[in-house]
């Protein structure tokens, strides 16, 4: 008996259909969901990183509050102090970072509430007012998950002001 006549489902010659279709369903489907898996591990590795850097920028300027005068100048040692130790803390690994430290000085009230607007670090506050400076430092960088040539990058920043005396 032949096996058509046995299995009358099933055409002669379709021998190892299954397994190509198989394989094209993991190279199609499942060789990309690996890579955008591995893509946002590196995402969320960088971000950790960025996290740190803002951190160690934060704790800079907590250890060293100076004066309004030292943190008033674009080119002041604690930006610059505040700035290298937020890439230190990010590392030498890829993606390379852009970090930017500004500080920003309000009259501010005994409950730490900022009087707007921003003054200069030379300005005399009002009568039960006094000079506060507020370190903002951003981070960012991109990232470009692996797998297909055309794969945007994704943006990735952080951001973070704290109160730096």
């Amino acid at each position: 008996m032949s096996d058509v006549a046995c299995h009358p489902w099933r055409l002669p010659g379709r021998a190892g259909v299954a397994s190509i279709e198989a394989a094209l369903g993991i190279a199609l489907v499942l060789v990309p969901l690996c890579l955008g898996v591995i893509g946002l591990g590196m995402a969320l590795e960088v971000v950790d990183r960025l996290d740190r850097a803002l951190q160690a920028a934060a704790f800079y300027a907590w250890a060293n509050p100076g004066t309004p005068a030292g943190w008033g100048s674009a080119d002041s040692a604690s930006l610059a102090g505040a700035r290298g130790a937020a890439l230190s803390a990010y590392g030498d690994a890829g993606p390379s970072p852009t970090v930017t430290a500004a500080v920003v000085f309000y009259c501010v009230s005994g409950g730490y509430i900022p009087v707007q607007p921003a003054v200069s670090y030379a300005t005399t506050c009002a009568t039960g007012l006094s000079l506060a400076a507020y370190l903002t430092v951003a981070a960012s960088t991109s990232v470009t998950p692996p797998g297909l040539p055309v794969a945007p990058a994704i943006p990735l920043s952080v951001t973070g002001t704290v109160r730096v005396q």
